[in-house]
């Protein structure tokens, strides 16, 4: 017959380094697990100092003003691996808060940070006395192998008057060095680590919570940076509140800090109810990085931006406490900039009734950077949203999507109402314009009317003149002849004196000489006033000719005036368009580089999870081993070079050279530049095989280089997308020349295009590629901007039947008489 007998689990040391090194990768999160414990014990400061950790080796020390330890939670809470303490207590004593640790993972977070750590701990015993309590873990004493329970941990107990309650954690020689970089980084997860709302005092049971803060102590990187504050929020366009009730019914409200065009305050209170969440909040200021919202603030436009990228986006907490990996640079939780590469222009049909203004209210979707905001929930309330057994996401489930969903039909509220006061502006504009227009073609009108009286005043003046000189002239003719007739009888009477001189006669030739003297006078009277007249009628002649040139000169001026309006609206319109394919062009870029970085980053944090446990026992290392880490270490490179090309092929398009000049390009060197980023993962990772038939003097008509990258980046994204599809992979790029134009074919073997939609597939927002890891979701603007920058050039773009051999040819007509 059997004997019955009982085994007992052994825990072995290995344990501490899964729950430390392995678990908890993050030394950020490492050490918010410790300042958690800290908030547990109500302590309302702690404060992190660093000492000599620019090297390995150095000093980590964390200190509260908590409630501290005694010897028997000591040895009940913290010398206890998983214990269910704070499920049995959730809430604190002093100030009733609910604890955010879980699962034991503060204490091997130590582990993770360095080889030593010294706990030094001060409570109350009693009404007046205090107890020390000393403690000291050498962590690689805990080797694999061993049995936890049989390292012993030495510790020291006393009563003492001195000291402050709390705790203090020394964490001697760090295992890692700390960089500036490391710490700012660390600085900025820490100070979001609370949520707004936990640093607000509270009252709870006739007692205050002053709130939980967290200070630096850290000589080797003293902080110049500004905290964010009230001067800074301030500059913001709106503030958007989401709340979820008890009953899981949800409400909206935004309000309108600095207005476009209306000061709103708008409330939306959804129909349906969320099933998994209750009792949520979100609060998020709304920026928009124009000057205008910026003028006469203590941030400056540029800096606000930079700010934008380091510290924008949406962070989630639970309890009070972040949960880290949301709302950080590069993270896009809630598909906000995936949605605006894809240029969706449709949002949420339960907001779309707010829609009144704005057809394609999606189009103004707010990035990623320009939320800034935080998301609150009670675990106690949700307990489907799970996190992740190393603190940093959120467990994916309907909870969580529900999560998403509320978050991101708040932000679709906004963006409908921020669109619609967008569009409501550029109409306003465009009839400030329009009646500028017009008020200058009246004005232009009225110059006009003022010239034609002008004129006609002129030409009554000239008339009347004309009339008054004619009657002058008819009077001089008259005394003219008059005057002949006395010359005559002057004459008669002359010789008639020459015979005669009886006196009698002397007295008849005296009456006829003051008669002839007379008419002297009135003809010399005659002869001035025809002589003043004639004067008056130059004088006249020349006002007149004068107000016709003025006026004419001034008509000129209001015309010129009136076309520069409408000349300054074309070129504006035109400038829109070519600042819009350039941002196209760049952005696409630019999402893909994102892309790289991130593949990059999981790439390097997969080669660090596959190293770690070698450096363990580096003798073991097997061979197999080795050739999967040259393996990733050959991918990093690729990834690398890529990073590389891409961050230059930026720098080129959007140089102010490349957006401002136009010029004749070699063409050549523009398509490799195109196409090295990726050459690497074209030939290597995807197996594309391409090729140059570029004679290498072609120029291209003039025209701005960003242009060109814009087409043949476009052409080359959805060629990839395309031969994705197939086995037999190629790309030619061509190029030739004639007296009248420049042609470039670029053909693949991919699935092709259809003849029905050739044409098609160059509206807005016509995608027909499927998303891709690599190259990104197909926007719908791509061959719609390629057709606008050769349209404008007076050239064209279209699908032709391939050559054989070939699937997809597209023809790019350039003239190379540009007339822009």
């Amino acid at each position: 017959m059997s004997k019955k007998n009982e085994v007992f689990f052994n825990i072995d040391s290995k344990i501490l380094f899964e729950l430390g090194e392995k678990l908890v990768i993050n030394r950020a999160v490492a050490l918010v697990e410790l300042v958690k414990n800290s908030y547990d014990a109500d302590a309302t400061k702690v404060t992190i100092q660093m000492k000599d950790v620019k090297k390995q080796g150095g000093t980590i020390i964390i200190k509260d003003n908590g409630r501290g330890m005694s010897l028997s939670r000591f040895k009940e809470t913290w010398m206890r691996i998983a214990t269910t303490e704070k499920e049995k207590n959730p809430i604190s004593k002093k100030y009733k808060r609910r604890k955010a640790g879980e699962k034991g993972i503060g204490r091997f977070a130590c582990r993770r940070l360095s080889n030593k750590l010294v706990l030094k701990t001060i409570s109350k015993i009693g009404k007046r006395n205090k107890e020390e309590l000393n403690a000291v873990f050498n962590w690689p004493k805990f080797t694999p192998g061993t049995d936890v329970n049989e390292v012993p941990i030495e510790y020291t107990i006393k009563r003492t008057d001195k000291g402050e309650i709390g705790t203090t954690l020394i964490l001697e020689n760090t295992r890692d060095s700390w960089s500036w970089r490391d710490i700012n980084k660390l600085r900025e997860e820490l100070t979001s680590l609370v949520s707004p709302t936990t640093l607000k005092e509270k009252r709870i049971n006739k007692k205050i919570d002053p709130g939980f803060n967290i200070e630096f102590d850290l000589p080797e990187f003293e902080s110049k940076t500004k905290p964010l504050d009230k001067t800074f929020f301030i500059n913001a366009w709106a503030k958007l509140f989401g709340h979820i009730d008890k009953n899981g019914i949800t409400e909206y409200k935004i309000e309108v800090i600095k207005k476009i065009e209306n000061k709103i305050k708008k409330t939306f209170k959804r129909k349906e109810r969320f099933k998994n969440l209750k009792n949520v909040n979100f609060q998020i200021h709304i920026f928009v990085y124009s000057s205008e919202f910026f003028k006469d603030s203590e941030w400056a436009l540029s800096k606000a931006r930079q700010i934008s990228t380091e510290k924008g986006g949406i962070k989630v907490y639970a309890d009070s406490f972040r949960i880290f990996g949301y709302g950080e640079s590069g993270d896009d939780w809630l598909k906000i900039d995936r949605d605006r590469a894809r240029s969706r222009t449709v949002v949420d049909k339960e907001v779309s009734i707010f829609a009144k203004e704005a057809k394609r209210p999606g189009l103004h979707l707010f990035r990623n950077q320009a939320l800034f905001g935080h998301v609150l929930f009670s675990k106690e309330d949700n307990p489907k949203l799970e996190i992740s057994i190393n603190r940093e996401r959120l467990i994916k489930n309907k909870a969580f999507e529900e999560l998403k969903q509320f978050v991101r039909l708040g932000i679709d509220f906004a963006t409908i109402l921020y669109a619609n006061e967008i569009v409501q502006k550029e109409k306003k504009k465009k009839e400030k314009k329009r009646k500028e227009g017009e008020k200058v073609q009246e004005e232009v009108k009225e110059e006009i009317h003022k010239i034609e009286e002008l004129i006609k005043k002129s030409k009554e003046k000239i008339i009347k003149a004309k009339k008054r000189v004619k009657k002058i002239e008819e009077k001089i003719k008259r005394i003219e002849g008059d005057k002949k007739e006395l010359e005559k009888t002057h004459i008669k009477l002359g010789e008639k004196l020459l015979n005669v001189s009886s006196p009698k006669y002397k007295n008849k030739i005296k009456d006829i000489l003051q008669e002839e003297q007379k008419n002297l006078k009135l003809e010399k009277g005659l002869r001035e006033e025809e002589k003043k007249a004639r004067k008056e009628l130059e004088k006249i002649q020349d006002e007149s000719e004068n107000i016709i040139l003025n006026s004419i000169k001034e008509s000129i001026v209001a015309t010129e005036k009136l076309e520069e309006i409408y000349r300054q609206e074309v070129v504006q319109e035109k400038e829109e368009i070519k600042h819009i394919m350039i941002l196209a062009a760049t952005g696409t870029l630019i999402l893909i580089f994102g892309h790289e970085i991130i593949a990059f980053i999981t790439n390097i944090e997969e080669l660090i999870k596959k190293i770690s446990p070698l450096l363990q026992k580096p003798k073991k290392i097997k061979e197999e081993t080795i050739k999967e880490l040259e393996k990733y270490m050959k991918e990093l490179k690729i990834k690398k070079e890529m990073m590389k090309e891409m961050g230059s092929l930026i720098g080129l398009i959007s140089s102010r050279e490349s957006r401002l000049e136009r010029k004749e390009w070699v063409l050549l060197p523009i398509v490799k530049e195109v196409f090295k980023p990726f050459r690497e993962y074209l030939k290597e990772t995807i197996g594309i095989k391409y090729e140059f038939s570029i004679h290498k003097a072609l120029r291209t008509p003039e025209m701005h280089r960003s242009e060109i990258f814009s087409i043949l980046h476009n052409l080359l994204t959805n060629s990839v997308k395309a031969l994705k599809e197939v086995e037999k992979r190629k790309i030619e790029v061509r190029a030739l020349e004639n007296n009248k134009n420049v042609c470039i074919l670029f053909l693949d073997t991919g699935i092709g295009v259809k003849k029905e939609r050739r044409e098609k597939v160059f509206e807005m927002f016509e995608s027909t590629s499927e998303p891709d890891m690599e190259f990104g979701v197909g926007t719908g603007l791509g061959l719609y901007l390629i057709r606008e920058i050769t349209r404008s050039y007076g050239g064209d773009v279209k699908f032709i039947d391939a050559p054989k051999g070939w699937k997809t040819c597209v023809e790019i007509i350039l003239p190379k008489d540009v007339k822009k």
